[in-house]
């Protein structure tokens, strides 16, 4: 659409519009019901639904999500049997040695209590490479045949972690033709423009040197119908500029996971004498900063344990002591955070990327964090009140695949965390992805808000995000990317 009118609705933080004029991608004027609009362009009559900036998932594995939706999908298996009926269904009409990917395991919600043994999954298929992979995506389990086919693992162990769980997921991944690299990047678009989304950050490189697909997929970007920030996850910071990126990471690790018992921890697990694991020295984080900052590259690590997130964030502090520049670097998950911990964030300047979900999924009394590490630090978990308080910025996004593209999931989750004192209001939440998410990306002065002068992506609601909603009763009914209606949802007006 060139000039469009788009009446009839809400305006998120515009209190008495009532309708946005849209010119050649960008809102040229807001008007309220007693100014006179313009009769010489297209109307779009959104019948008192509600327009909000376009969402923006600041933290997504899209090519994984994607490649998996095809996949076998664990989410409701409720015991091995289960587990292995479905992994039998999702090999029929396969070829002899095509790869199976089996996603969204968590051993701790099925009866058993356990990852299946090498020889289950054999006994469904010895023609096919089978690779279950848990919830949190730090560990692997793989069927005899995908075994014999991936050289240079280390562990006898049957389930994989740490680099042999990278090993592993290289192998897969790498061995997918461009072809299907570009399918998936449509699906995890598709799903995330239903989801509620304009735009998805997305990682793409293999967490170590190499950035994989990246230039395939930035070649390619005006074919897909959500924005991809596009972030080359390596170490590799000659790549990345050659490849010409304004940053570099996403989930190059400082630590693992909880699940995975590989997040790095001050004090043991519950039950445990771990403390998880630093993945590398302060200095080679030290360094690495250092030398990004010096090529004006923000960094974004995974951090998940307070000794992980501390340990970056006493990077940024330390560069941050060394430069006059602002840079937006990020924690990403920055789950696990004592009070103190907050207070040096605040100093860093550093945004936490967080996943409400989370705790939707983990949070809360005898699950995850509370049996991994006890009550008193299961408080301390994605503390979306604390920091917010200190005035550290919050951006949220779903790591997808491993929890769904869903805006309104993710809004829901933030302001009903199951530790009461760590909810934000709904406005709070609607900030972190949006107009945060716009302050992260470098584009706040063109998105995130709906504004004058800002490119017109609107995602539109059924009706108005207010406190005490319910998920069921908010739907996507059109996103709108650049003034183009790029999703339209079945909705009805309510």
């Amino acid at each position: 659409m060139n000039r469009v009118l788009l009446k009839s609705a809400g305006f998120y933080g515009k209190k008495g519009v009532k309708a946005v004029l849209v010119e050649q991608g960008k809102i040229t004027a807001l008007f309220t019901p007693t100014d006179p609009m313009p009769g010489d362009c297209q109307v779009l009559d959104l019948g008192n639904w509600w327009v909000y900036p376009g969402f923006v998932d600041t933290h997504t594995h899209s090519f994984e999500g994607g490649l998996y939706s095809g996949g076998v999908d664990l989410t409701n298996a409720g015991d091995i049997s289960e587990i292995l009926e479905k992994i039998k269904a999702g090999t029929e009409g396969l070829s002899k040695g095509e790869n199976l990917f089996v996603w969204r395991f968590d051993e701790n919600r099925i009866k058993e209590r356990r990852f299946p043994t090498i020889a289950e999954l054999d006994s469904v298929s010895s023609e096919h490479n089978i690779l279950l992979r848990r919830i949190d995506g730090h560990s692997v389990l793989l069927n005899s045949r995908a075994r014999e086919r991936v050289s240079g693992l280390f562990s006898r162990e049957e389930v994989l972690r740490g680099k042999d769980n990278d090993i592993a997921m290289h192998w897969f991944h790498g061995s997918c033709s461009e072809e299907t690299i570009l399918r998936a990047y449509h699906k995890s678009a598709e799903i995330g423009l239903k989801g509620g989304f304009s735009g998805l950050h997305t990682m793409i490189g293999d967490a170590d040197c190499s950035n994989t697909h990246y230039a395939l997929i930035r070649d390619r970007l005006d074919e897909f119908k959500v924005d991809y920030k596009l972030y080359p996850q390596s170490f590799n910071i000659d790549s990345s500029l050659e490849l010409g990126a304004d940053r570099i990471g996403g989930c190059i690790l400082a630590d693992g996971s909880i699940g995975s018992h590989t997040a790095a921890l001050s004090q043991p697990y519950q039950g445990s004498d771990s403390c998880g694991n630093l993945y590398h020295d302060d200095q080679f984080w030290l360094r690495f900063v250092e030398r990004a900052q010096f090529h004006n590259l923000n960094v974004a690590v995974h951090c998940i344990g307070d000794k992980a997130i501390r340990q970056i964030n006493n990077a940024y502090l330390n560069a941050k002591g060394q430069s006059g520049k602002c840079f937006r670097h990020q924690l990403i998950h920055c789950e696990l955070c004592p009070d103190d911990l907050i207070e040096e964030i605040a100093a860093s300047g550093a945004a936490a990327v967080m996943q409400p979900a989370f705790d939707r999924y983990w949070g809360g009394e005898d699950d995850l964090y509370d049996n991994e590490l006890g009550r008193s630090r299961m408080l301390q978990m994605n503390r979306f009140r604390s920091l917010a308080s200190k005035g550290i910025r919050l951006c949220f996004g779903s790591d997808w695949y491993i929890t769904e593209l869903d805006a309104i999931k993710g809004i829901h989750s933030a302001v009903n965390h199951k530790n009461p004192a760590e909810r934000i209001i709904v406005n709070e939440a609607i900030d972190a992805y949006t107009i945060n998410a716009a302050w992260l990306a470098g584009t706040d002065e063109l998105r995130g808000s709906i504004d004058k002068g800002k490119y017109a992506d609107f995602t539109v609601l059924n009706r108005e995000l207010r406190e005490g909603f319910e998920i069921g009763d908010i739907k996507v009914v059109k996103v709108i990317k650049t003034g183009d209606i790029v999703y339209d949802g079945d909705a009805v007006q309510t």
